[in-house]
């Protein structure tokens, strides 16, 4: 290129930055597929594209509604660990923690995370603490035999702690372009309530929110005398 007048050199300068530009791209996978990708890149091309679903500034319309991206990158459970850990003390398991376990609490999940092949169903009954869950048990379509089977698990007086998404929030039901069929059902606060109080376990602590996260939590204490069913049986 020495030879070449200034404006040649440029041009020529130019063309080769864009083709080691395009080489680059070519060779990149998109942003999903990068190690610990936010949940948000692997759903917003779709999401621009699904019936329904409108492009905000910082976030999504649907159904009349506009939902700030906060809600789809995942680790909704900060939003409650601070209240969570008034209560999780002691030896303890975080069930669905993904990539975002509660501190001091051991990860169980069965896609990623430090909790990646671990199962509660290993663990002896009556020897936990506390079991901490966030939004997982909407992902579980036999849910009240999966929160029998996490209750055994505690001590008398052991804590249990969920925090669900709201049945107000639009995009976590079951068929919205958000979640698919990846929600089995809609937790309520009365429904959770219920099931626990079922299981022998008296509510210390709730909030029916919704919360910034759209979300509300249940926290309960399993009595001495609490229900102890087989696996499979159903209250």
């Amino acid at each position: 290129m020495q030879n070449l007048g200034r404006a040649p050199r440029r041009k020529a300068a130019r063309i080769l930055r864009l083709l080691r530009e395009f080489a680059c791209r070519v060779r990149m996978k998109p942003l999903e597929f990068l190690p610990d990708a936010p949940d948000l890149f692997s759903v917003y091309r779709n999401l621009l594209q699904a019936p329904g679903v409108e492009r905000r500034p910082g976030g999504w319309v649907y159904e009349g509604k506009f939902y700030p991206d906060y809600l789809t990158v995942g680790g909704a459970s900060h939003a409650i660990f601070s209240k969570a850990l008034k209560f999780c003390i002691g030896e303890g398991v975080d069930i669905g923690a993904g990539l975002w376990p509660l501190p001091g609490a051991r990860a169980v999940d069965l896609y990623r995370g430090p909790g990646l092949g671990q199962s509660i169903s290993d663990l002896a009954n009556g020897t936990l603490d506390y079991v901490f869950s966030s939004h997982c048990l909407e992902h579980i379509e036999d849910w009240r035999e999966a929160l029998h089977l996490w209750t055994s698990k505690l001590k008398p007086a052991g804590i249990v702690f969920l925090y669900l998404p709201h049945p107000d929030c639009a995009i976590w039901q079951r068929g919205s372009p958000f979640v698919g069929d990846g929600h089995k059902w809609i937790p309520t606060p009365s429904v959770v309530r219920q099931q626990l109080a079922a299981l022998g376990c008296a509510v210390v602590c709730a909030d029916d929110g919704p919360d910034a996260m759209f979300s509300f939590f249940v926290c309960a204490q399993k009595s001495a005398a609490a229900v102890s069913l087989p696996v499979g049986q159903h209250l």
